[in-house]
């Protein structure tokens, strides 16, 4: 709706509904790659389609992660590190590829999906607490390192937000639909408002800091929580 062409980029290709074709319906310009940003060449793979269909990249989101429950020394290697290479390594990949190219314009925006979990502690989630975290520091260090050279770095950190991870629809349907005692736990740890938040309140969140009205704001974490961190 702000004009931008966005290049949506997923590991599933089946999902429903496509996020290119909800914006292609609504007269915006979107198309979809799949593409695995934990693999060697994926997140290049990424970069050069846009910039071939679109003539170029102004803004990266990184937005791909996951987590895993359970105590620390109940982990293995295989978990620890997928955890790692999703929510962490993919990031350093992406900016890797992006980064040339930003350089080269003198200009680019880079945004990262964290959680207030990077600022909070969750029982039985080490993995992705140490991950959040990381992203949020990461942020803040690329901000050093690039600001000089025109391009912002930021990242979100969100709280318990109504996706279909707790709704138990497809694009995953394994996932169990939660119960209403966990949902209004979720929405209770929100806990001014008292709700869990609608997806685009992240959206719009991220919004901000890709657009010109946030053009002073680099290395920073926005909390967007219903006062969760309160």
């Amino acid at each position: 709706r702000e004009g931008a062409s966005v290049l949506c980029c997923d590991i599933q290709e089946t999902l429903t509904p496509r996020v290119d074709e909800l914006i292609v319906n609504e007269g915006g310009t979107a198309s979809f790659l799949n593409v695995d940003v934990t693999s060697a060449g994926g997140p290049e793979k990424m970069v050069q389609t846009a910039i071939s269909r679109y003539g170029g990249v102004d803004i990266l989101y990184n937005n791909a992660g996951g987590g895993i429950r359970k105590k620390i020394h109940e982990f293995t290697d295989d978990e620890w590190n997928f955890i790692m290479d999703l929510n962490l390594n993919a990031i350093m990949r992406s900016v890797r590829a992006v980064i040339p190219h930003f350089l080269e314009k003198g200009s680019g925006n880079i945004i990262s999906t964290a959680s207030t979990f990077g600022l909070l502690a969750s029982e039985n989630y080490p993995a992705y607490c140490a991950t959040k975290a990381a992203v949020i520091s990461v942020t803040r260090q690329m901000a050093l390192d690039y600001g000089p050279k025109g391009i912002r770095v930021n990242c979100i950190c969100p709280g318990a937000t109504e996706t279909p991870r707790f709704r138990g629809v497809p694009p995953t349907p394994n996932l169990q639909a939660a119960t209403p005692e966990q949902r209004k736990r979720m929405a209770d740890s929100n806990k001014a408002l008292l709700r869990m938040a609608r997806p685009e309140e992240m959206a719009y969140g991220v919004l901000f800091l890709a657009s010109d009205e946030a053009s002073f704001v680099t290395g920073h974490a926005l909390i967007v929580d219903g006062g969760q961190t309160i």
